[in-house]
């Protein structure tokens, strides 16, 4: 469902990626862990199409991602792709209806459609009696289910998740894990998660673990 290949990156002169391969099917959790700076969140960013690779071919559901330029791209992204962040980067003046709906907005989707499908995520998250409430009235963990709304909104094919428990106690985490496989257990969801967690990781179908620049065995 994504592969990518030779996947390289610098930044000056240091080589931050050196030729990673990667292969994620449909419906699985993957996990990429390793010790800072071993490259792991420049692989999410250049494979959710936030960074461009210096070399190399990344393929979702046989598109040529690493091919599509601007506008192309950008539709693609919001289409294909969800994101989940450490920071929430919930927009504060938006309820959480709201924010979960601009997605879909951008895609050019009815506004009584998406809101209907947005109301029915958060229901699904556990945040049915919040729906009016903006992110300051929101607790951590209500903040990153919201997150994981707004990143599902557009059904995308995968969700990349960045160290999405960091800024969470242990039980707000714990829960964020259990979303995470009732989501792929009833949507079939893929993810693929950069993460410290050992809780996290172990929960995942595949632990991938990278050092200096690589994936490693």
């Amino acid at each position: 469902m994504l592969t990518a290949k030779n996947i390289k990156k610098k930044y000056g002169q240091v080589e931050v990626l050196k030729g990673v391969d990667i292969s994620i099917n449909n419906g699985e959790i993957v996990s990429i862990v390793g010790s800072s700076g071993a490259g792991k969140s420049t692989l999410l960013h250049i494979l959710g199409t936030l960074d461009a690779p210096d070399a190399g071919e990344i393929f979702l559901n046989n598109v040529p991602v690493h091919s599509l330029k601007g506008k192309k791209l950008a539709d693609f992204r919001n289409h294909h792709i969800g994101f989940v962040f450490q920071f929430h980067h919930l927009l504060p003046e938006f309820t959480a209806l709201e924010n979960v709906c601009i997605p879909s907005w951008i895609a050019g989707n009815g506004k009584k459609q998406t809101e209907q499908q947005a109301v029915q995520l958060l229901e699904t998250l556990g945040l049915k009696d919040r729906i009016e409430n903006k992110p300051n009235q929101l607790s951590g963990g209500e903040q990153q289910r919201v997150a994981v709304a707004r990143a599902l909104i557009n059904k995308p094919d995968i969700v990349f998740a960045d160290e999405p428990t960091g800024n969470l106690d242990s039980v707000h985490a714990k829960e964020l894990h259990e979303l995470f496989v009732h989501l792929r257990n009833q949507f079939k969801q893929t993810f693929l998660i950069v993460t410290h967690n050992e809780e996290m990781a172990q929960m995942s179908d595949r632990i991938l673990h990278m050092k200096d620049g690589k994936i490693v065995e």
